[in-house]
């Protein structure tokens, strides 16, 4: 188990590393690109492509790292009611679940997307591939940490029905 802890520890890194480099590099693009429209010493033409680009593997990115992390927004006002651990558990097993069924049809549409994109960027001819494949690529992460989250709503039925949260 030890071992999955450290390939988890190193996911967390490598997507907020991503995250991060994003962040800083829209910051510097977007700055940039200000300050060129005042002080018009070149053209900036491309940096929508490379903007669009981040700010995709930001967001999907971004949002394996907070499922990971079970920080993403969740509206739990009727799991926080619920004092009986046992009902929330399945509420939980059943929300979690759906969320994996919807993760599962994102990346799946989304590999079909990625597999079928064959146009490219119009001014540095990238291909919209590199766009793309982070939907795919977030959403296996994110059934990944969904599968952790459905077993240990199972493991919680199984060690302690009868228990309640104020207890």
């Amino acid at each position: 188990m030890k071992i999955l802890g450290r390939i988890d520890h190193l996911a967390g890194a490598c997507m907020r590393t991503i995250c991060l480099v994003c962040i800083a590099s829209l910051l510097i693009l977007l700055s940039g690109n200000v300050f060129f429209r005042f002080v018009p010493i070149m053209s900036m033409g491309w940096y929508d492509e490379i903007v669009e680009l981040l700010f995709a593997w930001l967001v999907f990115i971004g949002a394996a790292a907070l499922w990971r992390d079970n920080s993403h927004f969740r509206v739990d006002w009727l799991y926080s009611k619920i004092k009986n651990r046992t009902i929330g558990s399945v509420l939980g097993l059943l929300i979690e679940s759906a969320s994996f069924f919807f993760l599962w049809v994102m990346a799946y549409q989304g590999l079909r997307l990625t597999l079928l994109a064959n146009d490219w960027t119009p001014i540095l001819k990238l291909p919209k591939r590199i766009q793309y494949v982070d939907i795919p690529l977030a959403g296996a992460v994110m059934m990944i940490y969904s599968i952790r989250n459905i077993v240990r709503h199972i493991t919680a039925l199984k060690t302690s029905p009868t228990e309640s949260v104020s207890e």
